[in-house]
């Protein structure tokens, strides 16, 4: 039988990933979380993104800090695929109709010749290659760098609060604005993990996380049972 592979045998396969493909990637599941409407796919970027950003952690943490970090951003998402799943994913209540759920649908889109998109889908597109392009400049002056952070690291923490904060600023939804407040936890809890490293610090970023995923999960069941009552 044999060994049991460690946290640093999959370090070591996930290598290629390590340093700047990394941040690239983590730019990328960013911006996907402001750009789509559905939650199932914002859902599973956000949980690509905790599991990317771990290999990050594993960059200015021991190795079993970064993975118990990865662990919490499971649970996080976990929490969250519960709730859209008790929701119904913010589908309409069953007494709409099937023709009414149509028409509502429909109103929700524009065409663009042969597709049909989500009305703000455009302007949402515009706005993630804007902040995206910014953030990448902005990484890479070394002037405006945030003290004492390798290159790579420091255009993660950018995009992640950047990110977080658009997508949260321009989102009346509670599960995709709460995707966004947890984008820019990422970011803060990364930044600040290069600061300090103590097992205290580490637990009390991994509650923040829990009690903020609770909340919104609160906050959506919440806004789902009054559109309910009001239909």
């Amino acid at each position: 039988m044999g060994d049991i592979p460690s946290i640093y045998d999959f370090l070591q396969l996930l290598d290629f990933l390590r340093g700047d493909p990394a941040a690239y990637f983590v730019l990328g599941t960013a911006s996907m979380i402001l750009i789509l409407r559905d939650w199932r796919w914002s859902l599973i970027t956000l949980l690509v993104q905790y599991l990317v950003v771990g290999l990050l952690y594993a960059d200015v943490l021991l190795a079993h800090l970064a993975f118990i970090r990865v662990l919490i951003g499971i649970f996080v998402c976990l929490i969250l695929y519960i709730t859209a799943q008790q929701v119904n994913w913010g589908r309409n209540p069953e007494d709409v109709t099937e023709e009414e759920e149509k028409q509502l649908a429909k109103s929700r889109l524009s065409r663009f010749g042969i597709y049909s998109l989500a009305t703000d889908t455009p302007f949402r597109l515009f706005l993630a290659l804007l902040l995206a392009l910014s953030i990448w400049a902005v990484a890479h002056r070394v002037e405006l760098q945030l003290p004492a952070l390798p290159t790579h690291i420091n255009l993660a923490v950018l995009t992640l609060a950047g990110m977080g904060i658009v997508t949260t600023a321009i989102t009346s939804e509670p599960m995709k604005s709460g995707m966004g407040i947890l984008t820019f936890m990422i970011g803060f809890d990364l930044f600040y993990s290069t600061v300090e490293q103590s097992a205290v610090m580490l637990a009390l970023s991994s509650i923040t996380m829990l009690i903020i995923s609770v909340t919104i999960a609160y906050l959506v069941q919440a806004g789902h049972n009054i559109r309910a009552l009001l239909n």
